[in-house]
Formats: C-alpha cells, sequence, structure tokens
C-alpha cells in the first residue's frame, strides 16, 4: 500500500482516475470519490483476480473516514 508506480507485472489500484493509463492499472472511483472507491472495491479486486496478477499495489489512501474502511479491507484482503 501507499505505492506511487507499479511495476509492469503487478495490478495497481488508483482512488481517481488518471490522464495516464495502462493495463494494469484499475480505478476505483472517477473523482476521487472514498464512498466510491469503497463501493468499487471488492469489483476491483475481482477483474484483477480474473486477470491473474499475483500482486497488487495500491495508492496511498487517506486513512480518515470511509478511507480508514477502505484500507481496513485491503489490508484484511492482503491475508489471502
Amino acid at each position: 500500500m501507499n505505492v506511487k508506480k507499479a511495476k509492469k507485472d503487478e495490478a495497481f489500484i488508483l482512488i481517481k482516475k488518471r490522464k495516464m493509463t495502462s493495463k494494469n492499472y484499475f480505478y476505483l472511483s472517477k473523482k476521487n470519490n472514498l464512498n466510491e472507491a469503497a463501493r468499487n472495491l471488492y469489483s476491483c479486486l475481482r477483474k484483477i483476480k480474473n486477470k491473474q496478477y499475483k500482486s497488487i499495489v495500491v495508492e496511498k489512501i487517506s486513512n480518515k473516514g470511509i478511507g480508514k474502511v477502505i484500507n481496513d479491507r485491503l489490508l484484511r484482503a492482503s491475508r489471502f
């Protein structure tokens, strides 16, 4: 977690959509909306799993409010 750039063989989860894209970039929200990001988290993780990425890196997510919940879910998912 808290990564700024991913390697080509890693899935990269970002909070908001960027101008620069890559096939390994997965966006949780279009406009940096943490509520939307929370709703899209598990579907994003399923997409990554279906594309058979071995590792996932995550952009830094504010650890306040709903961001704290998202970070907790990511931490729990990383244990599997």
